[in-house]
């Protein structure tokens, strides 16, 4: 097996990538990770902070810490984001507006916890 050199390693890391029109400026993606920092589920200023720091960092794409869908049983965490809701997508709104302003790009990872959720 031939591993590439350093600098050819590096060369196409720094590629722009294409998804479903979407265009990343690079193929350095950050991992999802739940970090459980959004009370009532509305991302706030530290949260949009976070991503975009990332971004500012040369991430290319970020993938979000899981965020709870629309439904009753999706999670009971009252610290996990949300993505519904007029305030939690006004959150989320904010912190997409400050990683596409440090040059990176931003989804979601939608999650819906089932079986493994509390009763009630």
């Amino acid at each position: 097996m031939t591993v590439p050199a350093p600098s050819r390693a590096a060369e196409i890391l720094s590629r722009p990538a294409h998804i479903n029109g979407l265009t990343v400026p690079n193929r350095i993606v950050m991992a999802p990770m739940t970090r459980n920092f959004s009370p009532g589920g509305v991302p706030g200023a530290d949260v949009a902070s976070y991503y975009s720091r990332r971004a500012a960092a040369g991430v290319g794409l970020i993938v979000t810490e899981g965020t709870y869908v629309g439904h009753e049983s999706a999670g009971s965490s009252d610290r996990v984001p949300r993505f519904h809701g007029e305030e939690q997508l006004a959150g989320w709104a904010k912190v997409a507006e400050q990683v596409h302003a440090a040059g990176g790009t931003i989804v979601p990872q939608l999650w819906h916890i089932g079986m493994v959720r509390e009763q009630g």
